[in-house]
């Protein structure tokens, strides 16, 4: 693997480790602080709606900081957060309100650090001359599968020595994986210099999604699902594994088993199906993932049958990202991917807040067993959309077409 693709790719799968114990040890310390699973929700959502918040204003600050740069100073900030949470709870000051604000930052400092990265994957595309659906598997594959793998690391620091311990080790993540970024890849290349206003050059981005059909389709569909997702994974499995379970080690296996399917799938996808008509991969893969993967909670199998399941369903996951960012990168100017990345990011991150806190209320009002029926009925719907839509056939350009030139204008 070449230098850049090779730093960014450790750099990404530090932090998306780090960030994966967040997502078991924020909501277990709740928990455990509390006993409300409205708590829970509502410190998740401060979070999700930190990272829309941080998504949609951070295009214009990753163009002027320049996007290696922003990266760097946001791991920075998102540790900050992270470690405050263990400190003010060792002095006894962490109330609710307080949690809840520093989730909020938290999210707001973390995700312009990942569109950041996400910016600098065309451009490395480039120098290496790796194709660009290989260079967004790389980049991919380790994250989503350390973010899962960075449960089952949770669960055991937090079975050992309790929630705090899981967040320092995410702060060091952060930092770590801010310096590696820093000394293994170049900054990407300036094609234009724009000195509009901030206000005029986020609203960019957003126009030109507004007139990308198939773009506009893939971050609505994203924005319900990631809603959906959250609300599973960051309320609903957590609350499974205190009730039924009774251990966080038990619901970091499963999150594992989640992420060795999502690394397999995409190393299974750069090697088979890269060349592969991309409409056809996303139908059967949504079908595969949305609605088998929750809705085995409801059978309430053994720990076994959790495992094996999770991690099946997941393989059929990981060629989606790395197809969609591929697909996100042709259509988009490269003058404008930070701005356009970033709007993508904040779209998509619209139902999060929404799916965590509905899933805390839902939990506590109708249980948990009819809120996770809930929530499969609902993916199971959502993984009919692109076979139903026209839209999602525009992936399958023709063979040969080069969506945008050098320049960023349409081919």
């Amino acid at each position: 693997m070449k230098a850049p693709l090779a730093g960014v790719v450790l750099s990404t799968t530090i932090s998306s480790l780090g960030t994966g114990m967040t997502m078991l040890a924020i909501p277990w310390f709740v928990l455990e602080s509390t006993g409300q699973g409205v708590d829970t929700g509502l410190v998740v959502a401060a979070e999700a709606t930190g990272l829309l918040l941080g998504s949609a204003s951070g295009g214009p600050w990753i163009d002027r900081l320049r996007p290696r740069h922003a990266a760097l100073l946001f791991d920075f900030a998102a540790a900050a957060m992270v470690v405050l949470i263990p400190v003010l709870h060792h002095m006894d000051r962490l109330p609710l309100w307080l949690l809840s604000t520093i989730g909020l930052l938290l999210g707001l400092s973390r995700s312009p650090g990942d569109a950041a990265r996400q910016v600098l994957l065309p451009d490395i595309a480039q120098r290496t001359g790796v194709a660009l659906e290989r260079v967004t598997t790389a980049y991919d594959a380790p994250s989503q599968g350390a973010r899962t793998l960075g449960a089952p690391v949770a669960g055991v620091v937090i079975a050992a020595v309790g929630a705090p311990a899981a967040l320092a080790i995410n702060a060091l993540c952060l930092i770590l994986a801010g310096l590696i970024l820093r000394f293994t890849v170049a900054e990407a290349a300036t094609l234009e210099q724009r000195h509009e206003g901030y206000l005029h050059s986020l609203a960019e981005g957003f126009r030109f999604l507004r007139h990308d059909r198939l773009l506009f389709t893939i971050l609505c569909m994203i924005a319900v699902t990631n809603g959906l997702n959250s609300g599973l994974f960051s309320v609903l499995v957590p609350t499974y594994g205190q009730e039924i379970l009774n251990s966080s080690v038990h619901v970091g296996l499963i999150f594992a088993a989640s992420g060795v399917g999502i690394i397999t799938g995409s190393l299974l996808f750069a090697w088979l199906g890269v060349s592969r008509r991309r409409w056809p991969v996303v139908v059967v893969c949504y079908l595969i993932v949305l609605g088998p993967r929750s809705g085995i909670f409801l059978l309430e199998p053994g720990l076994t049958v959790l495992v094996i399941v999770s991690g099946l369903t997941m393989l059929a996951f990981g060629p989606l990202n790395p197809t969609l960012g591929a697909v996100k990168a042709e259509r988009t100017p490269p003058a404008y991917r930070a701005r356009v990345f970033g709007a993508i990011a904040a779209a998509a991150m619209l139902g999060m807040p929404v799916g965590v806190f509905a899933a805390g209320v839902l939990s506590d009002y109708i249980g948990l067993m009819p809120s996770i029926a809930v929530f499969t009925a609902l993916s199971a719907v959502m993984s009919l959309c692109p076979l139903v839509f026209p839209a999602w056939k525009e992936m399958d350009r023709p063979e040969g077409t080069k969506i945008l030139d050098q320049a960023g204008s349409r081919a």
